[in-house]
């Protein structure tokens, strides 16, 4: 590395979501710019105010050649990379949400001292997804997108004010099962046509969601593919008994499921008197209406400290904190 580069990843923009994990993200944020600082680098820490700011900040330091760093949760990360997908700046990744899907679909540290110091290492490019908005502008995702039976526990989950932390989706998950929706599926997977009834579609870039679940065990972010899940039309007491095995990719072969993979997934669900279901959700963010197109792009952020190992195929690999 030469002493420009160097130089340039000394110059560090740090982010933190300060509503992050009831609040705790914010003391975290700034203990990791006091470890930054001690390592030599020269930090300018922002707690953004909503949306717009995050991404104004972001802007600022990718044409600023800056270094980015985010400490938060999925959603979080997920604005932020709204405002340096596509570009050549470098984001690092200190977990600090509930859920820290994409940490760990990327398999970088989770412990405090060394998730620093994966941040400010080597850079590995990592796919991300892409939606199409009404207004022609791009949308990007980082882990999965999502509509049907799991998008509603999201919705749910995020108009729980009680109970706090993961619980909050447990419960959302058991009340959305007692009004269990069936679609019909209206999907073309890189040309091929998929339709029939079904719960829900997972299109996914890395393997979990909702805080571990790995919907996706195979999904990597690195392989210029994404790999679409459909829960065909089960009932409530089975789908229940489905959802603890996705933690350990244990629903892979239930009949039920159905995995392929593609590049480019254009997605509508259809409601029973017809109408189009609206939501899709990725990282926990409504990222537009359906009918949606989804589409791969190889490569299109580049993550600090990510072993290129961890960016192949995944093994439905057992989570740890």
């Amino acid at each position: 590395m030469d002493q420009a580069a160097q130089e340039s990843d000394k110059q560090i923009t740090l982010l933190t979501n300060r509503t992050a994990n009831r609040g705790h993200a914010e003391a975290k944020g700034h203990v990791v710019e006091e470890m930054l600082t001690s390592l030599g680098h020269c930090v300018e820490h922002h707690l953004p105010l909503d949306i717009e700011d995050t991404y104004k900040v972001v802007q600022d330091a990718v044409a600023g050649g800056r270094h980015i760093i985010a400490v938060g949760g999925d959603g979080f990360i997920h604005h932020v990379v709204q405002g340096c997908a596509e570009t050549t700046a470098t984001l690092g990744l200190i977990p600090a949400g509930t859920g820290n899907d994409f940490v760990f679909g990327l398999d970088l540290p989770q412990d405090l001292e060394s998730a620093v110091g994966a941040a400010v290492g080597p850079t590995q490019p990592v796919d991300l997804l892409s939606f199409e908005l009404p207004n022609g502008k791009t949308r990007y995702g980082v882990t999965i997108a999502t509509a049907g039976f799991s998008a509603a526990v999201n919705i749910r989950a995020d108009t729980m004010t009680w109970p706090r932390g993961s619980s909050r989706y447990t419960l959302a998950t058991l009340i959305e099962l007692l009004r269990l929706q069936r679609y019909e599926l209206q999907m073309v997977v890189d040309g091929q046509e998929v339709g029939g009834p079904c719960l829900m579609v997972a299109i996914a870039n890395t393997r979990a969601f909702g805080g571990g679940m790995q919907i996706a065990p195979a999904a990597g972010p690195a392989t210029g593919h994404l790999d679409v899940v459909v829960i065909r039309d089960t009932s409530a007491f089975n789908l229940l008994r489905m959802l603890p095995k996705t933690f350990k990719g244990g629903h892979v072969g239930h009949p039920a499921v159905e995995i392929r993979t593609g590049q480019v997934i254009q997605l509508q669900l259809l409601c029973n008197d017809g109408s189009n279901l609206r939501n899709l959700r990725s990282d926990g963010e409504d990222v537009g209406s359906l009918p949606q197109t989804v589409t791969v792009v190889p490569g299109g952020l580049r993550v600090a400290g990510v072993s290129p190992q961890s960016t192949v195929a995944g093994e439905g690999r057992e989570r740890t904190e």
